[in-house]
């Protein structure tokens, strides 16, 4: 099952701050959309499912700290709102 991705500009905006001078976190969001884009499910992505203010959406796991939280559109598309920490001030959950 490929995905096709698309991005809020919460997302973007989130993306460009976390990643700058970090080319560590860079790398790992890169490994981490190649393997969801082959499976949103591959189990070491975490991904599993969270109630909001606006919904449920998925939330999936970048790396100890960062989470993506993204919804589907269609079965070939999922959609990417927001991006940030698990925990504290930057929570991608506020």
């Amino acid at each position: 099952m490929m995905v096709k991705i698309t991005y809020s500009k919460t997302f973007l905006k989130r993306y460009k701050k976390l990643k700058k001078g970090n080319k560590e976190l860079d790398r790992r969001i890169e490994i981490f959309i190649e393997k969801f884009v082959e499976n949103p499910f591959y189990s070491g992505l975490e991904t599993h499912k969270i109630f909001l203010d606006s919904g449920y959406v998925y939330s999936s796991r970048v790396t100890g700290d960062i989470r993506i939280l993204w919804r589907f559109i269609n079965d070939e598309e999922v959609f990417f709102q927001s991006i940030g920490g698990h925990e504290g001030k930057h929570s991608v959950y506020r």
